[in-house]
């Protein structure tokens, strides 16, 4: 993983975590599938006592970047996709 790397989260391992129990959405709310279906960039990485982190910033979508776990980020190619 490193800066400028394309990824998408794993919804298996996001909806297990305890990232996703902290935010206090219902199960398997839809509010989130952008994290899963788009692509995200990764403008940071940092180490904390917890494991390691990317700061995440989703292409065109008007929302926060997120610092998540990498081990839950999967890795994309490239950005070649259409929004539906």
């Amino acid at each position: 993983m490193k800066k400028g790397q394309i990824v998408r989260v794993d919804k298996e391992k996001y909806l297990n975590s305890i990232n996703y129990l902290s935010v206090g959405h219902p199960p398997y709310y839809k509010g989130l599938d952008y994290i899963y279906e788009d692509r995200g960039e990764v403008l940071d990485i940092r180490i904390f006592e917890t494991g390691e982190y990317a700061l995440i910033a989703w292409v065109g979508i008007p929302t926060a970047p997120a610092w998540l776990p990498t081990d839950m980020l999967i890795k994309v190619d490239n950005l070649n996709y259409e929004r539906i």
